[in-house]
């Protein structure tokens, strides 16, 4: 008999760690679907947020390509513009007055010399300031000492 007892022991054992271990299964799994739940949510809203930006990016790219060629358009209306009045210029006003307006040239190599003596003078300008003192105090009193007189 004590075999017997031995052997119903032994089988009450393993039931009771079946049972056991089902229920620290169960427990195991309740506790762990949570978090797989946010992050099965989180990398949903990631895809979402993924897939905006891309978008965004698209709309970005299709504004600044179009942006370009209309930039591009006005250029040439503008020298489609300019080339008219040179040549109704031509036809319309007298030779000396034609040329004057119209001469791309000389509008460059004005525009050019200009440039060239503005950046001239500012170097020097430059070059002047920085053997001078510099100028980082004010003149009399500010704020609170400062007298109403001034």
């Amino acid at each position: 008999m004590e075999t017997a007892a031995v052997a119903n022991n032994v089988w009450l054992i393993g039931t009771i760690g079946v049972v056991v271990g089902f229920i620290l299964a169960y427990l195991f799994i309740r506790i762990t679907s949570g978090s797989v739940k946010k992050q099965l949510k989180t990398e949903s809203e990631l895809k979402q947020v993924k897939t905006e930006v891309e978008q965004q990016k698209n709309k970005i790219e299709e504004h600044f390509a179009e942006s370009a060629e209309l930039l591009k358009s006005l250029a040439q209306d503008y020298q489609r513009l300019y080339q008219h009045l040179a040549k109704s210029s031509v036809a319309l006003l007298p030779e000396a007055t034609a040329k004057e307006i119209f001469a791309q040239d000389l509008l460059a190599d004005k525009t050019a010399e200009t440039f060239d003596e503005n950046v001239a003078s500012a170097v020097s300008e430059l070059q002047n300031d920085e053997k001078a003192q510099p100028k980082d105090y004010s003149k009399g009193s500010s704020g609170l000492l400062k007298s109403k007189e001034s």
